[in-house]
């Protein structure tokens, strides 16, 4: 479709990075050291370079749906607009979150974790709905988006605010995946590869063992889950999933707890454990990756 022919009200995005923008320059405004400056300095021109992609994939995104003969109403436009916060309800935000910090590095903390853990999550997830004409392309913003996020919380340089975020990402993780979510085994080093069906059928039955791991009074398998960037330090030693796993198996065997599709879920442990263990016996690691 020509896109000169196509009338499509204008979506109101001016706003869309606001609170991004706002971080970054009350973090510059508080800085106490060369050091600190440069690294928030360093942040902006990242932001610059993170700008110009959005606006590409935003242009490409809009264009390719109108391709698909997907035109939005002036109604609903207006609809669209209408849910986005007011300038004003934006600004009190900033008040309310960066203002009031007391370093510029405290300013960075609370962005991030108000963006880079639910929200970015929620967008990696939902990757897989994009419309295959769109979809590489949003995947490579999505990989901007990421790398973005891991400069902004590596400036802040406290290990500890790292494991915090990833842990408010795996929460958020298991917030918004569904069952429909393969959910693989890594190990580290590599091992057994499990194939699709079976981290499928993981995926569909994945909270019922969750919910089962806890009543036991064992970490549940979403503690383990772990992210492409972490590498070979995600995750745990494999031997501790390996308990979780065991302690499943055996509490479904007993027949105490009643769970749907027994024997496959059953074979899916047999499976986890097989390759835990083998993992195990050479001292290696082991995490869940979730399938996006």
């Amino acid at each position: 479709m020509n896109a000169a022919l196509v009338d499509e009200s204008p979506i109101d995005t001016s706003l869309e990075y606001y609170m991004e923008e706002r971080a970054l320059a009350i973090a510059l405004a508080m800085v106490r050291t060369p050091e600190e400056q440069a690294k928030i300095e360093h942040l902006a021109s990242l932001r610059d370079a993170l700008m110009e992609h959005r606006q590409a994939h935003s242009k490409e995104a809009t264009a390719k749906r109108h391709a698909r003969g997907e035109i939005y109403s002036k109604a609903r436009v207006a609809a669209i607009n209408a849910l986005a916060p007011s300038r004003e309800e934006m600004d009190s935000n900033v008040k309310g979150l960066y203002l009031e910090q007391g370093t510029s590095e405290d300013v960075l903390r609370a962005h991030a974790r108000t963006h880079f853990a639910s929200g970015l999550v929620s967008k990696r997830l939902s990757l897989a709905l994009m419309p295959d004409g769109i979809a590489e392309s949003a995947r490579e913003m999505q990989e901007h988006e990421e790398s973005f996020a891991r400069a902004w919380i590596d400036a802040i340089g406290d290990l500890s605010f790292v494991n915090e975020m990833r842990e408010l990402q795996r929460e958020a993780v298991m917030m918004f995946r569904t069952a429909s979510r393969p959910m693989y085994l890594v190990t580290y080093p590599e091992s057994d590869v499990m194939n699709d069906e079976t981290a499928a059928a993981l995926g569909k039955v994945w909270n019922k063992l969750d919910a089962l791991s806890q009543s036991l009074g064992v970490q549940p398998l979403s503690a383990f889950i772990a992210f492409d960037e972490e590498g070979e330090t995600a995750g745990a030693a494999a031997s501790e999933i390996l308990t979780t796993v065991r302690a499943l198996i055996a509490a479904i065997e007993s027949g105490a707890h009643k769970i749907a599709s027994k024997k496959q879920v059953l074979e899916i442990l047999a499976s986890l454990s097989a390759t835990l263990a083998k993992a195990a016996g050479s001292g290696g690691r082991a995490c869940f990756d979730v399938d996006v």
